[in-house]
């Protein structure tokens, strides 16, 4: 016995596929906005980036090393009589 297949079967399957082609074409407009959004994203990093390249040369030109190897180092604050005894300065390590 052969297969057969109604109109209204037919016609349903119509519907699915069209509904399947709609919202493949609103995801590619979506995912076409989100690369266009995703590029110029892109091409600001790259201009700040090569902006920041051009200043840390700038800093640095004539210069061997920045900074003291950038090390941290204790500073002592002085401890200093306040009316209330309870508020005092504290040794900060940086």
């Amino acid at each position: 016995m052969a297969d057969s297949i109604s109109l209204e079967q037919v016609q349903e399957q119509q519907q699915q596929l069209l509904q399947t082609v709609n919202n493949l074409i609103s995801q590619k407009s979506q995912l076409e906005d989100q690369l266009e959004n995703c590029k110029a994203t892109l091409s600001s990093n790259q201009g700040a980036l090569q902006y920041a390249n051009s200043l840390i040369q700038i800093m640095t030109e004539g210069t061997e090393t920045v900074g003291e190897g950038n090390v941290s180092e204790n500073i002592t604050v002085p401890e200093v009589e306040l009316a209330d005894p309870e508020e005092r300065t504290e040794e900060v390590t940086l």
